[in-house]
Parts: structure tokens; C-alpha cells; sequence
């Protein structure tokens, strides 16, 4: 498998941790490429330029994180990051929701510049500081480490990552008290975002 990849994507970093995770991380090939760029080879396996994009052994190419997620549960010996029924699908999607506002701002940034203080920067922003408030609340520190675990640690590492003017952690003290207990984890500590 091949896995397109960005060290700074949110979407990407919950693939790349379910891969250690569920040890396949050696059966993937990953290939950074910047997806502003129009690598022809990563447009000619996702024409959208979106990463993550993973092309399996057949070279079936899946695009979007979830669909990717829902393979590596089909092909891992490990138990699914998709389990844990409605509850924990609900977590994970609050969670997913913070770090796709995050990406909204940052590509928002790229055609305005003051687009944080408008009408939709503010909205993203509501969003960012309202999710990790509810996720908070659904965290009590012994959950497993699926999904609603890794897109926590992603959302909140994120953030961090990108806006560190704001105090995301204060907002967040259960999630961040997890996170750090989990900071030597290989899928946590290998995929910090960097760039």
C-alpha cells in the first residue's frame, strides 16, 4: 500500500496512527507530498490533491480518512478504530469537526488574510472552542485508544500546533490530561504535527 501524505495534516495524522496501531505501519509506503503543489503522480492517484490518499495493493485509491480507516479495520489484526458503537462514533465526529474547522482557517488564510475576524473565521473558531468543550465533557480519561481517542489527541495537537497564541488546553483539561498520558505511545509521539 501507499499511503499520500501531508506531516501536518489532522486527517492524515488519525490514518498514520491507526496504522501503528493497528500494525501496518511497515506494509505502508508513505510519500509526503505537498498538496498545493500538483505532484503529477499524487493528482494522478487523487485528483482532487487531497491527502491523505492511500492506494492499496491493487491499487484501489481511497481519498478521504474515514473511507481509509474503514479499509485498515478490514485489513488489521487489530481491533477496528471504528468501533465502540453510535457514542463513540459521535465523540470522534465532534473531534473530526474541531480539526476540519482548524483546516478551514488555515486555507481561509491563504485568499484573506483577515479571514479569521470574519463571518466564517468566527464561526470556526466558535466551532474549535465549542468541540473541544463537548469533547471534554465525554472524556473521562479510561477510554481505549480508538478513534474518539486518536482524533482528540489530533484535534487538540492540532490546534496547539497551529493557533499556539490560544490556550486550546485550558478549554480541554480531560482530553489534554489524556493526551499527555499517552504522549510516549509510538502513534502519538511519531505523529506530532511538525512543519
Amino acid at each position: 500500500m501507499k499511503l499520500y501524505a501531508n506531516p501536518t495534516s489532522p486527517f492524515v495524522r488519525i490514518v498514520r496512527m491507526a496504522l501503528i496501531e493497528k500494525g501496518l505501519n511497515e506494509a505502508v509506503d508513505t510519500t509526503f507530498v505537498d498538496a498545493w503543489a500538483d505532484d503529477p503522480a499524487f493528482l494522478d492517484a487523487n485528483p482532487a490533491g487531497r491527502v491523505p490518499t492511500l492506494v492499496t495493493d491493487d491499487g484501489a485509491r481511497l481519498t478521504e480518512a474515514l473511507l481509509i480507516l474503514s479499509h485498515l479495520d478490514a485489513t488489521g489484526t487489530k481491533p477496528a478504530v471504528l468501533a465502540g458503537g453510535p457514542a463513540a462514533l459521535s465523540a470522534a465526529g465532534v473531534a473530526i469537526g474541531v480539526f476540519d474547522a482548524a483546516v478551514a482557517v488555515i486555507i481561509g488564510r491563504k485568499s484573506a488574510p483577515d479571514f479569521d475576524t470574519g463571518l466564517v473565521g468566527r464561526k470556526r473558531y466558535r466551532t474549535m472552542q465549542e468541540g473541544l468543550r463537548r469533547l471534554d465533557a465525554a472524556f473521562d480519561g479510561s477510554q481505549g485508544f480508538d478513534l474518539p481517542a486518536i482524533a482528540a489527541i489530533t484535534a487538540l495537537d492540532y490546534l496547539v500546533f497551529r493557533f499556539p497564541d490560544h490556550d486550546w488546553r485550558g478549554l480541554c483539561p480531560t482530553v489534554a490530561a489524556f493526551r499527555d498520558a499517552h504522549g510516549d505511545r509510538p502513534s502519538v509521539r511519531d505523529t506530532v504535527p511538525r512543519g
